[in-house]
């Protein structure tokens, strides 16, 4: 089987950007990956104040001995929810953006296809990162060495399992290909049928993993794709070793000449299984 890989962009802005606007390419992905990662931290921290909030609503309402003031301070869990829900879009569309934009080869500005427009234009996207504010003078400080980039990003099982999910198309390659990150026994996972992110669980050297670690993979897999609007996701499983790169082949696409596993993602079911694992996502 072939397999295509793409990606998986928060502030509106007033911007006049229309249809036969022309954006700068390389600026509107920097911009847009920058919106994603941010996103991903405020659905984080909104799904965290929602998690308190229903645990407050629920012990004051099996209270009978919760005063006045402890009711009218309750948090509003509807209101919270509205926030998460409203985020959990955006960043829907963010991710969506990113991967249309992964498709677009050109370095120089250009008009963008209809369904990539209309989306940076809802988004009230810019093609260039907000101006910082000037500040005032700083301390002194010594050298600071900045993390290198890698080509994917991380999240962790309850048991600590790693589970690398890639970036953009180029990405994909290295994560899926390269000995550098990962190994020959790690696990390799992909929507089936589908544009969308290689995802690696470092394995240890084990030849199997715990279903949960299957599960949250499949997860990551299943959202970071083309079919993540589906209510259901077929993810496919193998080894790394199993995945070769036919020659020529664009960037992203593999083939898989190994056993394979399928594994079934019901979109709905795995939302509390992608918010826990949104909080422990690191990103280099």
């Amino acid at each position: 089987a072939l397999y295509m890989s793409s990606i998986e962009a928060d502030e509106d802005q007033d911007l006049k950007k229309t249809m036969e606007s022309e954006w700068n390419v390389p600026g509107l992905k920097k911009e847009t990956q920058r919106l994603v990662l941010r996103c991903h931290k405020k659905v984080g921290k909104a799904q965290e104040r929602l998690t308190k909030a229903k645990a407050v609503a629920e012990e004051l309402a099996t209270n009978p001995d919760a005063t006045l003031e402890e009711l009218e301070q309750c948090p509003n869990v509807d209101a919270v929810q509205v926030e998460v829900d409203e985020l959990r879009d955006r960043l829907g569309k963010l991710s969506t953006l990113e991967f249309l934009l992964s498709e677009i080869k050109s370095k120089k500005s250009m008009v963008l296809p209809t369904e990539c427009a209309e989306l940076a234009i809802e988004l009230g996207m810019d093609d260039k990162p907000p101006q910082r504010q000037a500040r005032g003078p700083s301390k002194k400080k010594g050298p600071r060495q900045s993390a290198a980039r890698l080509p994917y990003r991380r999240y962790f099982s309850l048991d600590d399992t790693e589970i690398r999910v890639g970036k953009q198309a180029e990405d994909n390659d290295k994560l899926t290909l390269s000995p550098q990150h990962r190994d020959g026994s790690d696990f390799w996972m992909h929507a089936s049928g589908c544009p969308g992110s290689h995802v690696v669980i470092r394995s240890q050297g084990k030849q199997s993993l715990p279903e949960e670690v299957v599960q949250d993979a499949a997860a990551l897999a299943a959202r970071q794709s083309k079919a993540k609007n589906s209510p259901n996701v077929s993810v496919s499983m193998t080894v790394c070793r199993d995945i070769v790169k036919p020659p020529g082949a664009k960037a992203g696409l593999v083939r898989l000449t190994g056993d394979v596993r399928t594994v079934k993602v019901n979109m709905k079911d795995a939302q509390k299984r992608l918010d826990r694992l949104d909080k422990t996502v690191k990103i280099n």
